[in-house]
């Protein structure tokens, strides 16, 4: 019993991971009804940064953490000019972007890999003390802690910009109609450059949180994209609660399978669950039944 509770807790700081993740996803597909398909290579960007800022030119935290969720900001504006905007001006039907994104993601990961992957892979030191605590006799690791507090505060931050800010909204409303938005004297383009600006910063900031749990993997951006997106497709496209509640779902879900079964096999866990929900609810268990008014 005590080991199944170690498992869920640990799944919760896994779930928060693939959270910040969907959460990026989702702050894209609110504004331009993309799918980012480089979002796992961008937190994997995030990660390789912190290791090689804090192991090798041996900067302190706080400055790795800026840098990174700048660094990491900057590239997925770069990608949003380069590779997506060409696509939505040619319509909203246009599905070019499921390609260039994935190709954006499989250049990411071919540069990182040519200048890191024949290293070993070496730990990250996290700004918190690495030893786990116990509750009980349920052990705890600080790192799925920090994982945890990150999630909450980015879910809670977006669900405030968008529910209260005017810039939100416009955010909103330009994947709704983008031609009605431009109508309004709403720049559709800056709205899609803002967005990935801000999934950008939530990419840089989780693989700086991600990077102490993974250590210096360049392989991981395929792995955590489709997790996201898993999580994103339980929680429901386009709901800030649906991604935090399906990333923990499916975090909890793997560990729980880990825990009586082979690790190599998790990923079977969260297309099962998704495939069992679509069955009930196709729309997620936050996705909107109908219509939404902007």
């Amino acid at each position: 019993m005590t080991l199944t509770l170690t498992a869920i807790v640990a799944g919760i700081g896994v779930g928060a991971v693939y959270g910040l993740i969907a959460i990026g996803f989702t702050v894209v597909f609110n504004t331009t009804r993309v799918f980012n398909l480089a979002q796992g290579d961008l937190v994997m960007v995030g990660v390789m940064g912190s290791w090689y800022l804090l192991e090798v030119t041996r900067w302190p935290q706080g400055l790795v953490f800026v840098t990174v969720t700048v660094a990491v900001a900057a590239l997925s504006v770069i990608e949003e000019r380069l590779i997506i905007r060409p696509f939505l001006k040619q319509g909203q039907g246009n599905l070019g972007w499921f390609i260039s994104t994935l190709a954006f993601a499989l250049i990411i990961e071919t540069i990182v890999q040519a200048l890191y992957g024949q290293q070993v892979i070496h730990p990250i030191p996290s700004f918190i003390h690495s030893a786990a605590f116990h509750i009980g006799d349920v052990s705890i690791a600080p790192v799925f802690v920090v994982a945890t507090a990150a999630l909450v505060i980015v879910g809670v931050a977006i669900e405030i910009f968008y529910a209260r800010t005017w810039l939100g909204v416009a955010m909103r409303g330009c994947a709704d109609d983008r031609e009605g938005a431009l109508l309004r004297g709403i720049d559709p383009r800056r709205m899609g450059t803002y967005a990935f600006l801000i999934s950008g910063a939530i990419a840089g900031a989780a693989g700086f949180v991600l990077g102490p749990i993974v250590s210096s993997d360049s392989s991981i951006g395929l792995t955590y994209t489709i997790q996201g997106f898993i999580a994103l497709a339980i929680g429901g496209f386009g709901s800030i609660r649906g991604a935090v509640v399906g990333a923990l779902c499916l975090g909890v879900a793997d560990q729980v399978f880990d825990r009586f079964s082979n690790s190599n096999y998790e990923i079977v866990v969260g297309l099962g669950l998704m495939l069992v929900l679509f069955l009930v609810k196709p729309t997620g268990l936050f996705g909107p039944a109908g219509a939404r008014r902007i």
